[in-house]
């Protein structure tokens, strides 16, 4: 009983603590994806992605239903620090886990990560770069250089029967974020990027070009959370193999709820797959926390 009466008398305070602060400079509406931290700032951010796909575009952009769901979840977990005044250093690491499935079968049967001959999970990537603000009067936009290493062999799971859980390559990615307000309560946000592979020797697929655009519109309904509605598009080119090439496109919602103002925040997003070339036709559910220490 007493620690009961403990943990609510703690929530209570944190809860108290954040509505008291809501408008503070370290209030998490000022942390968008597209601001670098502040020396000496720490940041965590906890992400989960679950693809599922009974469905495929084929090269000509039809769309044609699959004689299998192919589930993909992807735990991504990732850790910033400030080294500077605007320019930040991050790690991040992935797990990644692969079902083959009936198209009827739920993809929340992904979780159980047991192995078979047609589940797999692995620890896919471990990576680390920079985030810089070229123009410290101009917080709002930011480049990042990053690079991802294969941690498992044999992601891409040859003469094996486990299915493909992910590529068996050294990835190294380039974006520029920025975010504009353009109301009280209204604000857009952009991300561009390239993303280069190289392939290791044990892989089937010769080095990939991916460029990536995002767009997202959102609406701090109240202090503490915001609601948007988001696209993205990404071309996808593989050297010496034109018949894996293609594109892939999707519509989204989202919701962000600052739990705690100033340091703690949920965020939540679906995507669907409205048009692609030799991609998969599926839906994404993303749900993650992000938690900034100042």
């Amino acid at each position: 009983m007493k620690k009961t009466i403990l943990l609510l008398s703690l929530f209570a305070g944190l809860v108290h603590f954040g509505q008291a602060q809501p408008d503070s400079l370290h209030n998490l509406q000022n942390y968008t994806p597209a601001v670098a931290l502040q020396k000496g700032q720490f940041a965590y951010r906890f992400w989960n992605l679950l693809y599922t796909q009974k469905a495929l575009y084929a090269n000509d952009g039809v769309r044609f239903e699959s004689s299998e769901r192919i589930t993909y979840f992807t735990s991504q977990h990732h850790f910033s620090y400030g080294i500077g005044k605007h320019l930040q250093l991050d790690t991040e690491i992935w797990l990644k886990s692969v079902r083959a499935d009936l198209p009827q079968n739920s993809p929340l049967q992904v979780y159980q990560f047991a192995g078979s001959d047609s589940i797999r999970t692995a620890l896919a990537y471990a990576g680390a770069g920079v985030r810089w603000s070229p123009q410290p009067e101009k917080k709002r936009w930011s480049l990042v250089s990053k690079i991802l290493i294969p941690l498992t062999p044999n992601l891409e799971s040859i003469d094996i029967v486990q299915p493909f859980l992910a590529e068996d390559h050294l990835w190294w990615a380039n974006e520029v974020y920025f975010d504009q307000v353009v109301a009280d309560k209204l604000y857009t946000f952009l991300q561009a990027g390239v993303w280069w592979s190289l392939p290791k020797t044990s892989s089937e697929q010769n080095s990939i070009l991916r460029v990536p655009f995002r767009g997202i519109l959102s609406y701090f309904a109240s202090p503490v959370i915001s609601a948007n509605l988001q696209t993205g598009f990404t071309f996808h080119q593989q050297w010496q193999q034109p018949q894996r090439s293609g594109y892939w496109g999707d519509l989204g919602i989202g919701l962000r709820w600052q739990i705690v103002p100033g340091a703690l925040e949920l965020q939540a997003d679906y995507q669907k797959y409205v048009l692609g070339k030799n991609q998969g036709a599926g839906e994404t559910f993303n749900f993650g926390v992000r938690w900034i220490r100042f």
